[in-house]
């Protein structure tokens, strides 16, 4: 078995294109991680014949699809870009049809002196999302030539060989479009990190213009507003994450920890209505009808949550929020709130396991930190009455940390 397959463009695939794959210069880099990579290679086969692909794979698209992957996205922290190809049943013309018959009755006839010839032609399109959003959207075809004789006609030899080179033609046509689309937004890019405009660097995000490069735009707009006055700062992260949640991760330092958790209850807008006087208990109970989570905060950042005003127990409520739901029937059942003023005492984990026994210790510690930082506690009352209901919930826990 031989072929020959061009992309889109006609750019040839041949065996030193593949195997110079990891090492062309032209390769377009996208400032986005990798996340989860798809080839969906026979989208229309059965249900059946689906299965059968998963559980012994005939191709090697996926894992072509995984190098490419790697290959064109960043390495180092950056959002998660999801990648999916997805090749479309081909549409065979009259002709493709007959040559295909009249050449398979000659190789028939001809002990394959005479070779079967298949055109082959294939359309697939490519989805990239991250976090959801469409980032970037193609559509892009391949065409080659089959051929099956004594006689190696084409270029490709080898019934792998060929297979892989039909990905990577599919791959190499995305890629010709996906170099003109970066390269396109490049200007604009350049424009952005140069500028120290907070108002510019926030509507560039919401420009639709700029998809591949807004990440490395919103890590500039956070670089930016992280040497703005506190108040001038905090006002602006509130009016991004409002539109962009996910801005919170860019934020310097623990400031971050303001802009997490669900809309209309981020811990900016509970601090807020603790600071109006709205009562722990009445906080800790929306938050956890909410059933949104926040993070699992450590002993560090709760402590720095109670001195920014936030009451324990409303961090305590956050980080049983967060805290990884049991599979049902599993052994290990929900843990209640680590810090004190939770609603339910700790409850007792089936098998006693070590892993259960330190989860409960690092939850004891926590609240335990959250005690020794409590503010306007000068003489240290708040603490040991706080301290007393740390032990009445974890005393029979195991842990030597009181």
């Amino acid at each position: 078995m031989s072929a020959n397959y061009y992309t889109e463009q006609g750019t040839p695939i041949t065996q030193d294109t593949i195997d110079l794959f990891n090492t062309n210069p032209n390769n377009p880099i996208i400032p986005y991680a990798k996340g989860k990579a798809t080839y969906n290679a026979y989208p229309w086969a059965s249900e059946r014949i689906q299965r059968a692909f998963d559980e012994k794979p005939r191709s090697s698209a996926n894992d072509e699809m995984a190098r490419a992957a790697d290959y064109w996205l960043h390495d180092g922290d950056m959002p998660p870009l999801d990648i999916t190809v997805t090749r479309h049943r081909p549409k065979n013309s009259v002709g493709t049809v007959a040559t295909v018959l009249v050449t398979t009755l000659g190789c028939t006839f001809s002990l394959c002196l005479v070779p079967v010839v298949s055109p082959q032609h294939f359309d697939t399109t490519i989805e990239m999302r991250s976090e959801g959003e469409l980032v970037y959207s193609a559509n892009a075809h391949y065409r080659g030539t089959l051929f099956m004789s004594w006689f190696p006609l084409g270029k490709l030899r080898g019934t792998q060989k060929v297979t892989d080179a039909a990905w990577y033609a599919s791959f190499f046509s995305h890629e010709e479009k996906l170099t003109r689309s970066i390269v396109a937004e490049e200007p604009l890019y350049d424009s952005l990190k140069k500028s120290k405009d907070v108002d510019k660097l926030a509507a560039a995000l919401d420009n639709p213009q700029l998809k591949f490069y807004r990440p490395l735009v919103s890590t500039h707009l956070a670089e930016v507003l992280a040497g703005k006055k506190r108040n001038e700062r905090l006002k602006a992260y509130a009016a991004i994450v409002e539109k962009h949640p996910e801005f919170a991760d860019e934020i310097h330092g623990n400031e971050r920890l303001l802009f997490i958790g669900p809309a209309d209850l981020r811990v900016m807008d509970v601090l807020k209505e603790t600071y109006r006087k709205r009562s722990a208990p009445a906080m800790a109970a929306s938050i956890k009808a909410a059933g949104q989570p926040y993070a699992l905060f450590t002993p560090e950042e709760s402590s720095w949550l109670t001195k920014e005003g936030l009451p324990a127990d409303v961090v305590a409520a956050m980080i049983e929020a967060s805290e990884p739901k049991a599979a049902p029937g599993g052994s290990a059942g929900l843990v209640a709130a680590a810090a004190p003023g939770g609603q339910a005492g700790a409850q007792p984990v089936a098998g006693n396991t070590l892993e259960a026994t330190a989860t409960e210790c690092s939850k004891a510690y926590a609240a335990k930190k959250v005690c020794e930082t409590l503010p306007g506690d000068p003489f240290g009352l708040l603490m040991r009455g706080c301290m007393a209901q740390v032990k009445k919930k974890f005393g029979g826990s195991g842990c030597s940390i009181f």
